[in-house]
């Protein structure tokens, strides 16, 4: 199976490019790849990983634990390191999959602009405002952020057994941006090649 031959000439990134065609990126942080050795999803984000690099000219740092010897053969063209620091105003950061707690860490010590991973809404839609409050703050202000920008669609919803959420006070002033933005790709079908290597998948412009 060709897989970059697949990334490329999908809708998907063709999306992508779009979302990214007016950002300036010398680097590319990749984390939570996966075991490209060991699994399909994995390749699959590989390739977008190098068609990101193609399209952007940009070098590529990327760290995951569970590199195993042979991930190490196949990433030996990209630079493997646990630490990592960049300017972040011209990094794009490229979680897939990543769990809550790397994105918040990511998020606190990397400070990102450009992320390109979960959709953060998607993400946390199982968790309570509290919890996502109490376990990931900065985490929650992104979503309350998001979430004042949603369009209302004139629709009341009711529900027979509403649970009332504690009114959350988000410390904005704790964070490093007041502003985000977040594209959504249409083509991520689960149903396609690629199967769940890329759900949720979005664009977040964090300002």
């Amino acid at each position: 199976m060709d897989y970059g031959q697949i990334i490329r000439t999908s809708k998907l990134f063709q999306d992508i490019s779009l979302s990214l065609e007016n950002i300036e990126i010398s680097t590319i942080r990749c984390l939570a790849l996966g075991s490209p050795s060991e699994s399909k999803n994995a390749r699959f984000q590989l390739a977008l990983l190098i068609e990101l690099q193609q399209l952007l000219d940009a070098e590529v740092s990327l760290y995951d634990p569970i590199f195993n010897e042979k991930d190490n053969e196949i990433l030996k063209d990209f630079t493997i390191e646990k630490e990592f620091t960049s300017d972040s105003s011209k990094t794009l950061y490229f979680l897939p999959h990543a769990s809550l707690e790397l994105t918040e860490e990511v998020l606190n010590t990397n400070q990102p602009k450009y992320f390109l991973a979960n959709d953060v809404i998607a993400h946390t839609d199982r968790l309570t405002k509290k919890k996502l409050a109490d376990n990931y703050p900065t985490l929650s202000i992104i979503v309350h952020l998001l979430g004042e920008n949603k369009v209302d669609d004139g629709f009341t919803r009711v529900s027979r057994k509403r649970f009332k959420e504690p009114v959350i006070t988000y410390d904005i002033d704790s964070v490093y941006f007041d502003k985000v933005q977040i594209s959504r790709y249409l083509h991520t079908n689960k149903n396609d090649a690629w199967g769940t290597s890329f759900t949720d998948l979005a664009y977040h412009y964090i300002s």
